[in-house]
């Protein structure tokens, strides 16, 4: 036998195959709707504020799904397109839909406004110039004047069934508007009482019973416009030395329009 070695058999040699790209791009088919979702509703007034939100996130996942390697870009080259343009056009409408809806509202308004002199305009100078001094409150809606006030004693007339003393004040209601309006309710949806001594709480007085039998019908009678009527209201007392306060505003829920002491002795 020969001793001569066999050369090994040549091993086959295979080219790498390219990277193969994966079936789908997530990112991009989400950027295309959302595209398509900003396109279809930028001219809507009011939705193209959602459109620009549905704008920004597309064009972001857009940019992604065309960042990521081996994945299908033609949804997220579309996808960009569509929510970049749809952007814009939001935006633009935005600006445009705002400017038009502020004239609009500016020309109403100016058409609506009566001429001097009217209920209307005496109304909305009054408004301009509500307050609350020397006994007299006056609002764009009534005024209101305190004529007197006193100290009832339990037990005396006008407070015959009250459990404390009370202090009541007698006052005019006169109708500005052509609203329905009696004295009770203008009075107690612009007036609040305190006493001061609580070191700890404010100290709100309690409405009492009306202070007297002949207020009995004018504390809900309806007021015409213009019109005035006589009536009064008491607020039970903590004690008879310490002043109430009596503030003022033109409602309950706005800035206070003014406050005035009132000495019980």
């Amino acid at each position: 036998m020969s001793d001569t070695p066999y050369s090994a058999a040549p091993q086959p040699h295979f080219a790498p195959e390219p990277p193969q790209r994966a079936a789908g791009n997530g990112f991009g088919i989400a950027s295309l709707v959302l595209g398509i979702l900003t396109v279809a509703g930028f001219a809507v007034p009011f939705l193209n504020y959602v459109t620009i939100a549905t704008g920004v996130v597309g064009l972001i996942l857009g940019v992604v799904g065309l960042v990521i390697k081996f994945r299908p870009r033609k949804a997220a080259v579309t996808g960009v397109v569509l929510s970049g343009l749809g952007l814009v056009l939001s935006i633009i409408l935005v600006v445009v839909y705002a400017a038009v809806f502020t004239g609009a509202a500016e020309a109403i308004s100016k058409e609506t406004v009566p001429p001097a002199g009217t209920p209307s305009a005496s109304a909305s100078a009054d408004s301009a110039t509500a307050s609350f001094k020397d006994g007299v409150l006056i609002t764009s809606k009534i005024k209101i004047e305190i004529t007197s006030h006193r100290v009832i004693p339990i037990g005396q007339p006008g407070n015959e069934y009250g459990e404390k003393p009370v202090i009541a004040f007698v006052y005019n209601t006169t109708n500005l508007t052509n609203e329905s309006l009696d004295p009770s309710l203008a009075w107690i949806g612009t007036f609040e009482a305190y006493q001061d001594n609580d070191p700890n709480a404010v100290n709100e007085l309690n409405v009492g019973s009306t202070p007297g039998d002949q207020y009995l019908d004018s504390q809900s009678e309806a007021i015409k416009e213009g019109g005035t009527v006589e009536n009064a209201v008491a607020y039970e007392l903590d004690d008879e030395t310490t002043p109430v306060k009596l503030t003022a505003k033109e409602t309950l829920i706005s800035d206070e329009l003014g406050s005035e002491m009132y000495n019980l002795k």
